[in-house]
């Protein structure tokens, strides 16, 4: 279409084939057509989808991209102000992901630290180092 504008195509026009300088543009000006009409009626196929799932579709989770912030941690859809009675407490940073040792990739906001179980303390062993002012093994302090 920008191409056709470029040669000096217009718009609005019944038949833009009335100008001499514009006929060898009918051949890419029925290819646009065609291909607007068709980019139209693929819409039909998203149209369908739309529906269908709306009504025959499985319902989602509670937080099915498993999400740490605290937007899907409410009901859905949520009660007025978001969170009904009673506030969320807040124990970690929203983007928490991958804590070492922890058994889930995720942990969400809401969760208390103690109630995650991690392998061997707040972090491993093998990440967090030796414990205390011990040298590694194998080496010795001058």
């Amino acid at each position: 279409m920008h191409f056709l504008g470029m040669a000096g195509e217009p718009r609005r026009y019944y038949s833009p084939q009335m100008y001499d300088f514009l006929r060898g543009l009918a051949g890419l000006n029925m290819f646009v057509s065609l291909a607007a009409f068709g980019l139209g009626l693929a819409q039909l196929i998203f149209a369908y989808n739309f529906v269908s799932s709306l009504f025959r579709g499985p319902k989602a989770e509670r937080n099915p991209w498993h999400a740490n912030t605290l937007e899907w941690q409410t009901e859905s859809p949520p009660p007025h102000g978001n969170w009904g009675a009673t506030l969320p407490t807040v124990h970690r940073w929203p983007y928490d992901y991958s804590v070492p040792g922890a058994q889930d990739d995720f942990i969400p906001q809401t969760v208390p630290a103690a109630a995650v179980p991690v392998a061997g303390g707040a972090l491993d062993d093998a990440i967090q180092g030796p414990a205390g002012d011990e040298p590694p093994a194998g080496s010795e302090r001058t």
